[in-house]
């Protein structure tokens, strides 16, 4: 992908530095963002040290810039930047300076840029920001600010229409969920994309850096997890370490969603080629209706957490099992021959009781809604304690499945904590918080403590594989695991 690297210095001396140094990371243009300078410059001959194309821009403020310059000073600006070998100059759609500057156009790349920092407008919209910027002549570019599955969906859909122009552009979305947009610029018919020098230089909401975009190329293997709230999750920087260890171009990115928005998601996997996804709570089940095949596994445990988009085909599996199990096993919590009581009747409940059943444990299932944690029981050869009972009752391992005491949910017990007892093994599968009070209170007891951290890792080992062909390193994504953390 051609990456254009926003210079946001505050004055030209530094401006030139940064953008030599931009050059030797293997930026392909250059935008000296002249309104993030303390003082607007006379003297530009500075500027010649650069080789690679240039973009001189002074955004105003009412297209989230910071210059505050009259049209006369601006028209007497671009004219010295022309005049000094700028190739190309960026100015707001609505712009008077535009017409003045008339012929002097003719020398250099004309850059007619139009930004919503607010929001994504209806498709319609988008397409009229992109004729009214490309009728201005030169490359039109337009950015909108990405609050939803959707607004991401219909950027792609209106680039897409307008790319049958044959019009130049580039369409950013901004924020989070705009990311995407910068990664597969590419997918989205931009004929470049924009990049920050480094981290903490951002010229706008979700702009990755240049070594970032640079490493990722132009087929880039794109990754992400999708639910609500995604806040808390550690699995953005477990994934993006296992690429960079395994030298693999690609990026794990948060695709937050409601339930409506998962048709716009799938889409969206399949439209762009998304290698695939995790899903966590609340969609693990709900799904699975938007997905072209579900294997057994996944069917029988009645929930998804991992999809696998194979040419266009999107597959639903449950890397959760494998992944319990294996930490489990690892931990030296074998519980073959155990009675074990899992507390919560959802997707993780599920996932958690297959794996008991495999291992051949003596399962117990409570929930405060007495009637799921029957109908779970009845699927993995399990039996029902009432959710008031466990406490009177003993056992060898004691799973919470649940979300209480996840950062972003409340922060209470799922269970009396009178059935923890020492020699017991607590498993929470919970990750963020590492120790949960669930945890402490079962150490407190004496018990042995598992955190979910070691399932969320072997999880992640077996999702990344089945997406990439290619086994992490524990030790890898361990590490990152660990740097994520508060």
């Amino acid at each position: 992908m051609r990456v254009c690297v926003s210079l946001v210095e505050d004055g030209v001396k530094e401006a030139v530095a940064a953008g030599l140094i931009a050059q030797a990371k293997g930026a392909d243009l250059l935008e000296v963002r002249f309104d993030k300078m303390a003082k607007l410059p006379e003297d530009l001959s500075a500027f010649r040290k650069l080789t690679l194309p240039r973009i001189a821009t002074l955004r105003t403020e009412g297209q989230g810039g910071s210059s505050q310059h009259g049209d006369e000073e601006r028209l007497r600006f671009f004219r010295r930047a022309i005049r000094i070998g700028f190739e190309n100059v960026d100015i707001e759609y609505d712009s008077p300076i535009i017409y003045r500057l008339g012929r002097e156009l003719r020398s250099v790349g004309l850059i007619c840029s139009f930004h919503d920092f607010t929001g994504t407008p209806s498709k319609a919209r988008i397409i009229e920001a992109l004729v009214t910027t490309a009728s201005k002549g030169g490359l039109a570019k337009v950015a909108f600010r990405v609050n939803n599955v959707s607004d991401l969906k219909r950027l792609l859909e209106a680039a897409r229409l307008f790319s049958l122009t044959g019009n130049k552009f580039v369409l950013l979305g901004m924020g989070e969920l705009g990311e995407i947009t910068r990664s597969m610029s590419g997918a989205f018919g931009s004929a470049f994309t924009y990049a920050s020098l480094e981290k903490g230089k951002e010229a706008a909401p979700g702009q990755p850096d240049v070594d970032t975009l640079k490493a990722l190329g132009d087929k880039p293997v794109i990754t992400g997890l999708t639910g609500s709230p995604l806040g808390h999750s550690l699995s953005p920087v477990i994934h993006n370490a296992a690429f960079r260890s395994l030298k693999i171009p690609g990026q794990y990115l948060l695709f937050p969603a409601t339930a409506a928005e998962l048709p716009d998601l799938m889409y969206l996997v399949r439209e762009l080629g998304i290698r695939g996804l995790n899903v966590t709570i609340p969609h693990k089940e709900s799904v699975m209706r938007y997905l072209d095949d579900v294997d057994p596994l996944a069917r029988r445990v009645g929930a998804v957490n991992t999809i696998v988009n194979k040419d266009g085909r999107l597959l639903g599996t449950n890397t959760d099992v494998s992944g319990l199990e294996k930490a489990l096993l690892a931990a030296g919590a074998d519980p073959r021959g155990k009675s074990a009581l899992v507390i919560g009747a959802g997707g993780a409940a599920r996932a958690c009781g297959l794996v008991l059943e495999r291992r051949g444990a003596d399962i117990w299932f409570t929930n405060r809604t007495a009637s799921r944690a029957q109908e779970v029981a009845k699927g993995f050869s399990g039996r029902v304690a009432g959710h008031g009972d466990v406490a009177h009752m003993t056992f060898d391992m004691v799973v919470n499945c649940t979300p209480l005491g996840m950062q972003g949910f409340p922060d209470e017990l799922p269970v009396d904590p009178q059935v923890f007892r020492a020699g017991q093994w607590a498993v929470d599968l919970i990750y963020n918080p590492p120790t949960t009070r669930f945890l402490e209170e079962a150490a407190k007891h004496g018990a042995k403590t598992l955190s979910g951290m070691e399932m969320l890792i072997y999880q992640a080992m077996d999702a990344f594989e089945t997406w990439t062909g290619q086994r992490p390193p524990y030790e890898a994504m361990a590490a990152g695991a660990r740097t994520g953390q508060p």
